[in-house]
Parts: structure tokens; C-alpha cells; sequence
């Protein structure tokens, strides 16, 4: 009788260690996944609203989004009167698209676009604030889930202490102004639209605390005041930091080193750490297709990404995204860009739209089709 009970504690003592290791390789998943949620597939893509709208069917059932991460449809400078001009059609692809499983629809807004009004301007951020109330307007009227705001300094720069645009204030002030200025736009956009779903892109505060993993460090230096301020509202939908780091990242112990590196950054960065643990979570993103506008060929092979997407979905509770480098994962026909550009309306770089996609471009959307099933 002792060795059958030393061997099944030997057991037992074995199944407790796999047991552990197999939670500390797969990080803590939030509610939503202990609920049996699966999170949303979005696409970051310069695609065409009209071509959508012509096309909800295709991109809900047949290449299996959610949802996209809408370019080109509101700026930080649009005015209201301009915002109107997509008013009808944007309805329409949330309408339509429901019925297809294409839900998720988000604006996104890229405040490094052009040049953004330095930071205690307060007489032109007056302006850009109201600027974002009247997108959320938009978000609210056309049944669009909400804004994902791109902070990447395009043009200028806009958390880097050091640049010569800011050399002349005292860096205190240029924090406390940062982190208003979040604030400002968080209380505009809820105060409009209290449910609105918030993005943020990229992981800002991740390159900063951890410089060895980019090549953008200081760029970045002063992000994490930008999102105290817009997490100082305490938001009903929390704010989801879409990571871009696992763009080329395929391994599955990799995405999770990461995934926990950058909830690891926030925990311990993030003025409110409270809120970000039961109200914020994190989306991690995929590069799989385009390795130029001009070259829409694959990054990396399907199986790669049939790996990488698994361990994504894994980790993130809300939503997974994929980078669509210019529109790499579709083709429009000379037809359709003929039609999309009618009377002169613009629409990006067709030139590049109307080139192939890659020839197993379908098994890319397997991957998406799979998950939707599950």
C-alpha cells in the first residue's frame, strides 16, 4: 500500500508542477475570456467606405473580420461640416454589415498627421478637442462602435521632451499639459457618446520603459501622460492599447513574453493601475501581408500565421487586429476603382488597389474564417 500511495503523491506532485508551468507560460486571461469570449478580428486597412459598403457580405462571412480601423474618414482637423460627408454611407456599412458578423467598426484618428498644435496651446486645442466631440458625434449617429486614436509622431514630434518643438517649456508643464490634453479629448468623446469604445495605438509606454525592444524609444517618452489623462475619466468601456511589436512576431512563447511585457509596463506605469486591470486590456496585432504598397506579397507563410493569430486571440480578451499595409489583403478591379473615383472623388492610392493580392490570399482568410467558428 505505500508504494501505490508514494507513487500517485509522485503523480500528483508531478500533475501540480506541469500544472503551474502551464500558467506561468500563458499569461492571466481577462473576464471576457473566462466567460468563453472570443475576441473580434479587426482590420487596420486605408480601404474605401463605399467599397465596404458594396461589400459587407465578403469581408464579414467570406474573409471573416469584424470590423475595421476606418483611415481617411476623420482627422484631428475635420471640421464638422466635413464629417458629414460620410455620414449616410457609414451608417450603412453598420447596418449592413451586422448582419454579416461585421459589428466592430472603429474611426481611426492619427494625431501625427500634419502638424499638431503644441501642447499648451490652449487656444488650438480648443479647437482640436471640439474636433473630437464632433467625430464621436459621428461614432454615436452611425452606429459605429467607437475611435481608435493613432499617436504615432508621423510628422512631428509629439511625447519626445528633447524636440526642438519643445524646447522652450519647461518639461513639468509639458507633462501636465500632455496629460490634460488626453483628458480633454476622453471627457469630449464620453460626454458625447457614453459607451464609445476607445483604441490606442501603438503601445507608446512599452518602447519607453523597455528600449531594447524599438527603435523609437524617446518618441515615446511622455505617451503614458497622454493615456493617465484620457484614463483619469474612468470610462465605462476601459481603453484597449492595440500593440504593434508582434507585427513579424510568430512564435508562441514570444507573443506571450510580450503580451506580458507590455501588461507588465502598464501595471507598473500607469497612474491608475487599478483601472487598468479591471477596466483596459490589450490588442495585439499581426503583419502578415505587404512588404511594400507596391508588393502585397506574404511576410510570412499561413502557417506561421495560423500560429501566431491562435496565441493572439489567446491573449487578447476584445479584439486582435491586423495590419493591412495599404491594401494588401484585397484587390480592387479596374471596374471598381473606376466606380470609386467617379466625378473625381479620392480614394487612396488606386494605383496600388488595383494590383493582385497574393494567389492563397484565401488561406489568410481561413485563419480568420476558423476563429469565427470556434
Amino acid at each position: 500500500m505505500r508504494s501505490f500511495f508514494s507513487s500517485n503523491k509522485g503523480l500528483a506532485f508531478a500533475i501540480i508542477i506541469i500544472v503551474l508551468f502551464i500558467i506561468q507560460e500563458q499569461p492571466h486571461s481577462p473576464v471576457l475570456h473566462a466567460r468563453g469570449m472570443k475576441p473580434k478580428v479587426l482590420i487596420f486597412s486605408a480601404i474605401d467606405i463605399y467599397y465596404v459598403a458594396d461589400n459587407v457580405q465578403k469581408w464579414g462571412e467570406d474573409v471573416g473580420a469584424n470590423g475595421f480601423l476606418f483611415s481617411h474618414i476623420a482627422e484631428w482637423w475635420t471640421t464638422k461640416e466635413k464629417l458629414a460627408d460620410n455620414l449616410d454611407v457609414l451608417r450603412e456599412v453598420n447596418r449592413k454589415g451586422a448582419k454579416h458578423g461585421l459589428d466592430s467598426n472603429f474611426i481611426k484618428v492619427a494625431i501625427g498627421y500634419s502638424e499638431l498644435p503644441v501642447w499648451t496651446d490652449d487656444k488650438a486645442w480648443a479647437n482640436v478637442v471640439e474636433n473630437f466631440r464632433n467625430i464621436a458625434e459621428l461614432i454615436k449617429q452611425t452606429g459605429t462602435k467607437g475611435i481608435a486614436i493613432d499617436t504615432e509622431p508621423y510628422s512631428v514630434a509629439l511625447f519626445d521632451s528633447k524636440a526642438a518643438r519643445f524646447r522652450m517649456i519647461d518639461n513639468d508643464i509639458l507633462k501636465r499639459k500632455i496629460y490634460q490634453r488626453g483628458r480633454e479629448i476622453m471627457q469630449a468623446i464620453t460626454e458625447v457618446f457614453q459607451d464609445i469604445e476607445v483604441i490606442i495605438l501603438p503601445e507608446g509606454a512599452f518602447y519607453w520603459f523597455n528600449p531594447d525592444q524599438g527603435t523609437m524609444a524617446n518618441a515615446y517618452e511622455l505617451w503614458i501622460d497622454f493615456f493617465d489623462g484620457m484614463a483619469s475619466v474612468k470610462n465605462r468601456s476601459g481603453i484597449v492599447v492595440a500593440g504593434e511589436r508582434t507585427y513579424s512576431v510568430v512564435d508562441r512563447l514570444s507573443v506571450i513574453k510580450i503580451y506580458r511585457m507590455t501588461d507588465e509596463t502598464m501595471q507598473t506605469h500607469a497612474k491608475d493601475p487599478a483601472f487598468w486591470k479591471e477596466k483596459c486590456s490589450i490588442a495585439l496585432g499581426m503583419w502578415p501581408l505587404g512588404k511594400e504598397y507596391h508588393d502585397k506579397s506574404a511576410r510570412y507563410p499561413v502557417s506561421d500565421f495560423r500560429e501566431q493569430f491562435a496565441q493572439a486571440a489567446a491573449l487578447s480578451p476584445k479584439y486582435v487586429w491586423i495590419y493591412d499595409h495599404g491594401t494588401a489583403w484585397f484587390q480592387l478591379s479596374k471596374e471598381e476603382a473606376e466606380k470609386y473615383t467617379k466625378d473625381g472623388r479620392w480614394i487612396w492610392e488606386k494605383r496600388y488597389q488595383v494590383l493582385p493580392a497574393v494567389p492563397n490570399i484565401d488561406e489568410y482568410y481561413t485563419v480568420l474564417r476558423e476563429h469565427r467558428k470556434r
